[in-house]
């Protein structure tokens, strides 16, 4: 029944993407295996949107490790519980809380030597910076307890970049690369776990398939010289190209904005003048990170969006008849996805 739940979430979620980016491209470099045990390690920068992604271009079905602070309120972390994501905890949580970690560290392990997934941010926090951070060691000492208790299990690693044009915006162009895979047994020698080698490993590929800037000093310097060339940042392999040959790009260029899109956008905004309202009025006074804006975006246009455009249709169908309303309704399904095409 779970499965079932999952897989109509999932739907759900996959066709709200069709209202929300202009573009979303995957790129596997890898099949992911099916008859393995594999742990998703990706870059974290927009917030529960880079979860959300994953979860609908991964080829198997997973369990998230998601930040404890989210599992306050019992309500969502029932509802959570049932998306079959785990609470990891951090310092920030409590000195004592961290100790919580083993039971979730050994369940991780319990699914993975069952051939499960699971996926983790190991950066452990999410940032808007184009780099890939450093990564904290509790995928480590999942893999290390899985070899030690059920030394028969083989690891894969699969390593993701997603990648932003513009993470913040409405009708933004993102991509999912899925790298190319590391087993994680072969870091594994006399009962241990090579963690300073296999974490350079993993780091080495995600900032192969993610824009990474590595000077902190240089970063704006360097974000502003890749906006002016208009690189598409949703292929980090020319952007990364062009950070190395100093900034000499040759890649695709990102088109400016359709001079026809501010017109569509302000239909958009006067057809869901409610949701529109919520969102400027409701949504974005709660945002205390710029990281979530698109997170809060998305989530209204999943759930206050749709009931707008259903009580409008019944409305519409009781004062002036099916026919008027019917076409208000095509109006307000093809109205935003006409808009994010001419943008």
């Amino acid at each position: 029944m779970q499965q079932l739940w999952i897989r109509i979430v999932q739907f759900y979620l996959t066709v709200g993407i069709k209202f929300y980016y202009k573009k979303f491209d995957v790129v596997y470099l890898e099949k992911i295996p099916k008859d393995k045990a594999v742990i998703y390690l990706s870059n974290h920068q927009n917030a529960l949107l880079d979860p959300l992604l994953i979860t609908i271009k991964s080829t198997r079905g997973k369990f998230f490790l998601t930040k404890a602070a989210v599992f306050k309120n019992p309500i969502v972390a029932k509802i959570l519980n049932s998306f079959q994501m785990l609470p990891i905890y951090r310092i920030i949580d409590g000195v004592d809380t961290v100790q919580k970690n083993k039971e979730i560290f050994t369940f991780c392990s319990k699914l993975l030597s069952k051939k499960k997934s699971i996926i983790l941010f190991p950066e452990g926090s999410h940032n808007l910076k184009r780099k890939v951070r450093p990564l904290k060691k509790g995928f480590l000492r999942i893999i290390e307890e899985t070899l030690q208790t059920y030394p028969n299990t083989e690891i894969i690693i699969v390593p993701i970049g997603v990648n932003y044009q513009n993470p913040i915006e409405w009708g933004d162009s993102m991509s999912v690369y899925f790298g190319n895979h590391i087993s994680a047994n072969n870091y594994w020698t006399d009962n241990q776990l090579d963690f300073n080698k296999l974490s350079k490993d993993v780091t080495s590929n995600m900032k192969q398939l993610t824009t990474h800037i590595e000077s902190i000093y240089e970063y704006d310097t360097s974000i502003e010289k890749l906006t002016n060339l208009h690189v598409d940042f949703t292929n980090p392999t020319e952007v990364n190209k062009c950070l190395q040959y100093d900034f000499t790009y040759t890649g695709k260029k990102v088109k400016s904005v359709s001079k026809f899109y501010p017109f569509f956008s302000f239909l958009v905004k006067a057809f869901y003048f409610i949701p529109y309202y919520v969102w400027r009025k409701k949504g974005i006074p709660k945002i205390k990170e710029d990281e979530f804006i698109a997170t809060f975006r998305y989530a209204i246009i999943l759930t206050v969006t749709p009931i707008y455009l259903l009580l409008l249709t019944l409305i519409l169908t009781f004062v002036f008849g099916k026919i008027i309303s019917l076409t208000v309704l095509g109006i307000g399904i093809l109205l935003p996805i006409f808009t994010l095409r001419v943008k």
